[in-house]
């Protein structure tokens, strides 16, 4: 009899126990980004990718980094893509930013003068959302451009860079010539 008792008043600790334990899994964890592509088209039918990769993830080997090769004097339109190579087959994370573009904010910073970067994309809000841009070239040099990508960033700040959390921050060398 005590042990049918004891059964009845540890049974409800039991099924807290389960079904706590059978919980929906979190859906906001966050994607695994290993590669940045940069897709440029333009006058004179270019069309070239440049890719900056880090199929291991933080720590490990190194990210493979393009240099982007763009002519003087040229109007480019560039489009982000955004994967994750750790999988097979890659997912495409770009839908999914796209989706949520009132939520992410991509951030282009030239070190250089010889490209000028301006927005070809707001988001469902209408606010600068810049998964696609038109890339401005001069006069031959040579630099780079840090590209990021924030998350939850004040849109109407002086800064939105400093603000938010950092999907992804990359640095990209270019050259024109």
């Amino acid at each position: 009899m005590q042990k049918q008792l004891a059964f009845f008043l540890l049974l409800p600790v039991f099924a807290a126990i389960t079904f706590s334990a059978c919980k929906k899994e979190d859906k906001t964890e966050q994607e695994l980004i290993t590669t940045i592509e940069l897709h440029f088209t333009g006058q004179n039918n270019f069309n070239q990718k440049f890719y900056w990769k880090d199929l291991d993830g933080d720590g490990g080997a190194a990210p493979s980094i393009d240099t982007i090769v763009l002519a003087p004097n040229a109007v480019l339109n560039c489009f982000a893509h955004v994967y994750d190579e750790s999988k097979n087959p890659k997912v495409d994370i770009t839908e999914e930013i796209e989706a949520e573009s009132a939520e992410h904010l991509f951030i282009y910073d030239p070190t250089t003068n010889v490209v000028a970067i301006t927005s070809n994309s707001v988001d469902s809000n209408g606010n600068a959302f810049r998964i696609s841009t038109e890339w401005t070239t001069t006069a031959a040099g040579t630099g780079s451009v840090r590209v990021r990508l924030m998350h939850e960033s004040d849109k109407s700040a002086a800064d939105p860079g400093a603000t938010g959390e950092t999907d992804f921050d990359v640095t990209f060398p270019v050259v024109v010539r």
